[in-house]
Order: C-alpha cells, then structure tokens, then sequence
C-alpha cells in the first residue's frame, strides 16, 4: 500500500501495513512507557543515594571525625609538652622559672579540656572508654607525683625530687601517653573510615551504568517510534534525552570534583597530621630524655637509650612527612630538620660536657636561655613542627569544605530532572498510545 504525504501525516495504526501493525500494541506502547519512566526514576533514586552517602560522610568527616581528632592529637601533645616542661623547670634549681610553671600548667589545663570535650562527643563508646577512663584516673595520679617532686626539691631534697619526677615520667610513658595515643588512633579510624565513605566508588558506579542504560533506551524507543509511526522527531521523548544528559554530566562532574576534594583533603591534610603529631610528640620525648638523664645524674641508661630511638623516629617520620603535605607544610618539615640538625649538635655537645664530667656547664646548656642552649633548639623544632601541623589541618578544612559544597544543590537537581524526564517520557508516549483510541 502506497500513501501520499498527505496521508502519511494523518497516518493511524489501523492504516498500517498487518506486519507493522502487529508490531505496535497499545500494551507494547505502555510498558515501554513506565519502563523507560520507572527506569528513570530510578537512575534519579540511586544518583541521590549515592550523592547523599558521599556528601554525609564527607561533611561527618569534616565536622565530627576530624574535630574528634584534633582534640585526641592536643590531648597527646599536651601531655607531652607538660611532661617536657616539668623536667626542665627542675634543671633551673629550687625555684622553678614563673614562664615554665605556667607552660606547664597550661599544658594540663589544655589536656584537661580536651579530654573533657572528647568525653562529651564520644559517650559511652566502649571504643575510647576505656582510654578516657585511664587518663582520668591517671592524670590526677601525675601531677601528685609532679607536685610531691616540687616540694622536695624546695627542700634541697634533689635525689628523693628526681625520683619522684622519674615515678612521674615513668607514668607518663607507660600510662597517659599510650592510653592518648589509643585514643588517637581510635578517632583517626573514624576520620579515615568516614573519608572511604566520602570517596566510594559502587553507588557512583551502578548509578553511571543506569544512566547510560537509560540513555540509550531512549535512543532506541525514538528510533522505534520513528520506524512505526512515521514521525521523524518526538520532541518531549528528545527533551528527556537532554535531561538525563543534563543531569549525567552534572553528577559526574560534581562527583569528580568532590572526590579530588576528599583526596586532596586526605593527602594533604589528615595523613600529614597524622604522621607530624607523631613527629611532634617524638621531639618532645627527645628533650625530656636529655633532662632527665642529667637529673638522674645518668644513673638511668633507658633515657639515652631511648633518645637514640626517639631521634631516629623523629628524623624517619620527617623524612615521610617531607614527602607529601600542602607546600606550606612541606616548607615548615624543611625548618623542622633543619632544627633537629642543629638540636641533635647541641645534644652532642651536652653529652660530651657531662660525659667528661663538667655537669654544672652540661646543666646551664640543658636549662639555659641563649639561642644556641637546648631549650630554645627545642622550642625551633617544636615551633617549626607545630607550624605544619597547623599548615595541614588548614588544607584539610579548605579541602573538605569545598569538597562537601560541590555536593550543594545536587540532590535537589536529581530529585528534579529524573521526575522531569520521567514525565516528559510519558508525555512523549501518550500521542501514540492515543492513536489506538
């Protein structure tokens, strides 16, 4: 059968060659509608889900993980740091510097806080309780000990003072400092498992395939419904192509964009502070070794025994640190060696000082305040430490702010354009099914 183009305009199912029209149903028409709407919907559904898992676990890390953190880490290098301070106000003799006594009192009351607001966030998290509860406990037990040394060395009484400072550094080694350091590593599992979550790939991977599927079933519906009812374009059935084009594009994009944002925020942020803060805390140890072994009058072979041991962690994990990070942090790593060299010179010209028995020289340059003496070494490579510390975390905030803002908007635009191109898709099949009325 032959038609003019007149007729071919006005063409209706029942005017179709019985091939063609066996072909099409009404039936056929509609199940390829609320297939290709319900295969839209739910594109839109898992793209949402996806985004919205990436974008909580991103802003938990952000806003919770990673607070948790900073709070485990001041905990850790307060202790340290006060630990520190304690043994070198001893070596300045029976009345302790005012600036030391303060920078120690400082330091338990920054740790005190710490544990109080690292208390509150976790609960009752069996995780962290315990390494809460020891700290707790044993915090008052420290500074007892502290305070007792203090008195006897009022009292000229400087062996029974340095034992008891010793009693405290022992607790302080083998209690406080680990049972922080646990707590530290507890909350660093969060953050880390929190930014996995922020960067996983399977939801963004099955919503891809189900907007690529969907993509080319609209291609093909158009080419079928073009083949059996003579009409070139359907323009609702093309503007939901475009939709899910629209949409597709945007949510591999934002994707993309959040995913370098986490793992720039990993990289150059959490990993850094990660392994500065070990760093910091190591520098710490290494001083209040050199103190303490000229307190003891080197009556205690572990203090040196543990400085080597300190030093060549400390230069290991500045080594790694040197590695990667922001450039601002990278810069202040390079300071930060550059101090332990000149701390490591001074520690050895201590060593020879009181090895050959000149101790009242050996305790001026362990106590005193010229810029080549141990404390302001100390202070360089503490300072230089502390500085990347806070370059990273800094690049960690920006990295996942932006990261978690490049999410912002997205769920609204699926939830809108897959209901769009669901309806359009209907709109687009309804002229056709009503052809059969």
């Amino acid at each position: 059968m032959t038609l003019t183009a007149a007729q071919t305009q006005s063409v209706r199912p029942r005017d179709l060659p019985p091939v063609e029209r066996g072909r099409v149903t009404p039936v056929r028409l509609r199940f390829a509608a609320v297939a290709l709407s319900a295969l839209a919907l739910l594109a839109g559904l898992v793209s949402a889900l996806a985004a919205s898992e990436r974008h909580s676990a991103t802003v938990a890390a952000w806003q919770k993980a990673e607070p948790l953190v900073v709070d485990a880490q001041a905990i850790d290098t307060s202790l340290s740091d006060a630990d520190t301070t304690a043994a070198g106000s001893f070596l300045q003799g029976r009345l302790e510097p005012a600036a030391l006594r303060a920078r120690y009192s400082s330091d338990l009351a920054q740790a005190s806080a710490m544990l109080a607001s690292a208390a509150q966030q976790v609960g009752s998290d069996p995780a962290v309780d315990a390494s809460i509860r020891s700290l707790t406990v044993e915090l008052p037990i420290y500074t007892g000990l502290v305070e007792t040394a203090t008195f006897n060395e009022r009292q000229a009484s400087y062996p029974l003072a340095a034992a008891y400072l010793g009693e405290a550094n022992s607790l302080m080694r083998s209690e406080l400092l680990p049972a922080a350091a646990s707590l530290y590593e507890v909350e660093g599992q969060r953050l880390t498992a929190n930014e996995s979550s922020s960067s996983s790939t399977w939801p963004v991977m099955l919503a891809a395939l189900l907007f690529v599927l969907l993509l080319v079933l609209l291609v093909v519906a158009q080419r079928w419904l073009s083949t059996h009812f003579r009409r070139t374009l359907n323009v609702p059935l093309v503007a939901a192509t475009a939709v899910i084009l629209v949409l597709a594009i945007w949510f591999t994009v934002a994707l993309a964009a959040q995913g370098s944002g986490v793992h720039s925020a990993t990289t150059g942020g959490s990993g850094p502070v990660s392994t500065d803060t070990q760093a910091r805390i190591r520098a710490l140890q290494v001083r209040g070794d050199d103190e303490l072994t000229l307190l003891t009058r080197d009556s205690v072979a572990s203090y040196q025994q543990d400085y080597k041991v300190a030093v060549a962690d400390l230069e290991q994990l500045l080594g790694s640190s040197s590695a990667s990070g922001s450039e601002p942090a990278r810069a202040d790593i390079a300071d930060a060696k550059a101090a332990l060299a000149a701390y490591r010179s001074t520690h050895d010209h201590l060593r020879q000082l009181d090895g050959s028995g000149d101790l009242s020289d050996a305790v001026a340059l362990a106590s005193g305040s010229s810029a080549n003496d141990l404390p302001a070494e100390s202070a360089r490579l503490d300072s230089a430490i502390s500085a990347a510390i806070g370059a990273s975390q800094g690049t960690y905030d920006d990295s996942m702010s932006g990261a978690a803002s490049d999410l912002n908007g997205l769920l609204w635009g699926i939830g809108i354009l897959s209901v769009a191109a669901a309806a359009l898709i209907i709109i687009g099949f309804r002229p056709r099914i009503a052809e059969y009325q």
